[in-house]
């Protein structure tokens, strides 16, 4: 009997291990997914695509970013015909399904099956699943769904902004994984932290540009070679109240240092940077950054000799435990060029700052981690 319950418990051990090296052999061969910053692929019905949910799409995903000198959409996207989807189009990194029971070509057929009819019916409740690495690593797929096309364009234009957005954040996310993939600058983090009261991770390429006391310049120079010019700078106050989260208040604020700290050339007094809010208006929002409550701001700046000009983003966060409020800039110098996928890599930056307090938590929970 106990050979027998050995031999048994042996077969089972043996059938675990093949399933998970299997698990794991699935993921290995998967390949790597492809394709260039900002690329989306969408794939649904031609007619779908033609008529008014195509539209619907378009309009939400060609989008303007804001805050840039010249119009930028918030990504390139690519249409496949449903029957056409296979082979290395599998392989690309943003992937949007779009499929309706009422639709009856070919094309709407092929599509539902990626996500099921059965499942369409069984959950007429709910118009959109994301999965991730379906047919590639680091690649991301949502599917749009519902009973007929009418219901689903009622949910797309109830929750216009969640397509965009999302494949915003994966695009983030992507570019923070690429950015620290060759490494970091832990010694600006420490310097950050130790004399400015805040943690940021910088990517290896940046360097500090000025370092004193209540400001910091971070930068990747731009080069002959074409190469975009990329800056942080950093600074702070006391907070004294909720006035200084205004839209006008953090513009003045970000003229003041701008005028004193950021010039065209050093040499010519005249031309410090400031913010233009003639060619084109202020965007202004709440949001959190790094849990803390913060204002956003995007829009243009120029020289005060209108020498040079571009976009940025900005950021007035609290920090509530030590009573101030950051503000962090964004700007990039890249004349002739586009600008958005340099401007998501500030922002992804960016979103990786944390106020002393919760570095030094993170820190503490990491030593009681066994």
């Amino acid at each position: 009997m106990l050979k027998k319950i050995l031999k048994t418990g042996g077969v089972f051990f043996l059938i675990l291990l093949v399933s998970c090296d299997k698990e794991a052999l699935n993921e290995r061969l998967l390949p790597e997914a492809q394709g260039k910053p900002g690329e989306l692929f969408i794939v649904m019905d031609s007619i779908q695509w033609k008529g008014d949910l195509g539209q619907a799409l378009r309009n939400i995903l060609l989008t303007s970013v804001p805050g840039l000198p010249q119009d930028e959409p918030s990504f390139k996207i690519h249409y496949i015909e449903p029957t056409k989807f296979k082979s290395f189009l599998k392989q690309v990194t943003n992937i949007l399904f779009v499929a309706t029971l009422d639709s009856k070509t070919k094309g709407g057929v092929t599509v539902r099956n990626y996500i099921t009819r059965k499942y369409i019916e069984d959950n007429p409740d709910k118009y959109r699943i994301s999965q991730q690495d379906v047919y590639a690593k680091n690649q991301t797929v949502l599917y749009l769904f519902s009973a007929t096309q009418d219901k689903l364009l009622d949910r797309i234009n109830e929750n216009e902004a969640f397509v965009r957005d999302y494949f915003n954040q994966v695009e983030k996310k992507r570019v923070i994984q690429k950015l620290f993939k060759s490494g970091e600058k832990k010694g600006i983090t420490e310097v950050l932290l130790k004399k400015h009261h805040f943690h940021m991770r910088i990517p290896n390429g940046y360097r500090l540009e000025d370092n004193v006391p209540g400001f910091v310049w971070i930068r990747q120079p731009g080069t002959a070679d074409g190469t975009i010019d990329k800056n942080i700078f950093i600074t702070s106050q006391v907070y004294s109240n909720e006035s200084i989260f205004k839209k006008e208040q953090i513009v003045a604020w970000r003229n003041q240092i701008t005028r004193e700290k950021i010039f065209e050339d050093p040499e010519m007094i005249g031309s410090y940077m400031e913010t233009d809010t003639i060619h084109i208006p202020v965007a202004y929002k709440s949001i959190e950054l790094g849990g803390n409550f913060a204002k956003e701001i995007r829009g243009i700046w120029k020289t005060h000799t209108n020498g040079i000009g571009g976009p940025y983003l900005g950021y007035a966060v609290l920090d509530k435990a030590s009573n101030t409020v950051f503000y962090i800039d964004g700007f990039v110098v890249s004349p002739g060029k586009p600008k958005r996928e340099s401007m998501r890599e500030l922002e992804a930056i960016i979103s990786t700052f944390k106020t002393q307090s919760q570095a030094e938590a993170i820190q503490a929970k990491k030593k009681k981690t066994p």
